[in-house]
Parts: structure tokens; C-alpha cells; sequence
């Protein structure tokens, strides 16, 4: 069964300029990081593992699949809302992150929807 979250803010340096990169964070995201992160919220209950490899993400109607995904990605994502999401394959995935092709960021808007699975 899918998993929804909904956008409910874009930090005002969210996009990266020189790397294909998006922040997300759930609504508890310290003050601090705001300004780098999408912010979102649940509408389904999150899993353990709901980020694996060949998992189909849609941001709004855009297709991505998940290519890699770290070693603490799936529970900080569970738990805090919080995955760093790589649209490159030249970007060394840290283990809070995964990798999604295409290699294309999506501009994202509030309200808009991710589902995954």
C-alpha cells in the first residue's frame, strides 16, 4: 500500500545550485535546517521499509525509482520525516540518503503530494 506525505513548505535555499539534492524533513525540523529543507507531513503511516531499492516515488506525477538506499534512511525517514534524496549517481550516498533516477530534481510545491510505493 502506498505510503503519502504532503508538502507543506519549501525552504527558501532548498534547491541546490550545484547539486541535484533535496532535503526532506518532517514538521518537527529543527528551526536551523528550514531554510534547506522540504518540509512535510504524513497523511499514511510511514514503514520500516518503505525505501528500497526498485521502489516506485512519485513526486506530484513524476516518476523516480529508488536506485540505493543508506543504511539509516528507511528509520530516520520513519522516525523524523528526514532523507536526503540524490538525483546523481556522482554524489557519495551518506547512509540517511538515497538515490532516485531519473537524475532530474522536481520542483515541488506546497501541497503538493510524494507517494511511495
Amino acid at each position: 500500500m502506498p505510503i503519502r506525505t504532503k508538502v507543506i513548505a519549501i525552504g527558501d535555499d532548498a534547491y541546490f545550485e550545484d547539486y541535484p539534492l533535496l532535503v526532506l524533513f518532517g514538521s518537527n525540523c529543527p528551526d536551523e535546517l528550514k531554510d534547506v529543507c522540504i518540509l512535510h507531513e504524513y497523511i499514511d503511516q510511514p514503514t520500516d521499509d518503505m525505501l528500497a531499492e526498485g521502489t516506485i516515488i512519485l513526486f506530484g506525477d513524476k516518476r523516480y525509482v529508488v536506485e540505493q538506499t543508506g543504511g539509516v534512511a528507511n528509520e530516520n525517514f520513519m522516525k523524523l520525516g528526514h532523507v536526503s534524496v540524490n538525483f546523481s549517481p556522482d554524489i557519495e550516498l551518506m547512509p540517511g540518503s538515497v538515490l532516485l533516477s531519473p537524475y532530474e530534481v522536481p520542483k515541488l510545491q506546497a501541497g503538493d503530494t510524494i507517494t511511495i510505493g
